[in-house]
């Protein structure tokens, strides 16, 4: 049964960063004047912490063996739950990236022809990408029963929205002024507004 859920697990990774993968294409290609707003040391530190756990990720998903030392145990219908959890990421993370389209970036930045995304599922949520990547990311730690694999991931997701939200909000005030402030009274954060 564990090979079962390590294969599921490196299918869904697989096909959820494909989707990522391709919309970081598209908007990379798309035409405009960039403009970032994250410093360097914000990419230096994803790159001390990224690249060496990219690494031990690699090794993983090639000798699950290696990382064993980082198994929990986990009841059978866990692993279900991450394998469910896992499954609906892919539609969900599609829908959000097709919503963003080439407004789409792994860094802070905007473009010149930058739009106020309202649309999917930014109808309600204001970050709906990062309430997905954390229900992909728990369907890791579930499916792997690694901490070091899932909890490093979830860890290195929560340090980035916390050093990140406030200046992304900041940056779309910035640059849509009262249109966002309107936006933002009626949607979420992470979760639609109960009572909308």
């Amino acid at each position: 049964m564990n090979n079962f859920f390590h294969i599921s697990f490196i299918l869904i990774f697989i096909a959820f960063f494909g989707i990522r993968a391709y919309y970081h294409k598209k908007a990379t290609n798309s035409a405009g004047e960039v403009t970032y707003k994250e410093g360097p040391w914000h990419n230096w530190l994803r790159k001390m912490v990224g690249i060496p756990f990219m690494l031990y990720f690699l090794f993983f998903l090639i000798r699950p063996s290696l990382l064993d030392w980082a198994r929990f145990p986990l009841p059978l219908w866990a692993q279900w739950v991450g394998l469910a959890l896992g499954l609906a990421s892919l539609p969900l993370i599609w829908w959000v990236q097709w919503a963003l389209d080439i407004n789409f970036s792994v860094t802070l930045h905007v473009r010149d022809e930058h739009t106020l995304v309202t649309h999917g599922p930014y109808r309600w949520v204001r970050h709906p990408m990062y309430t997905v990547l954390y229900i992909h990311l728990l369907a890791i730690l579930l499916l792997t029963a690694n901490w070091f694999v899932g909890g490093i991931f979830l860890l290195m997701q929560t340090v980035i929205i916390a050093l990140r939200l406030n200046n992304e909000e900041a940056t779309m005030l910035e640059k849509f002024g009262d249109d966002y402030r309107e936006y933002m009274k009626h949607t979420g954060r992470f979760l639609p507004k109960l009572g909308l």
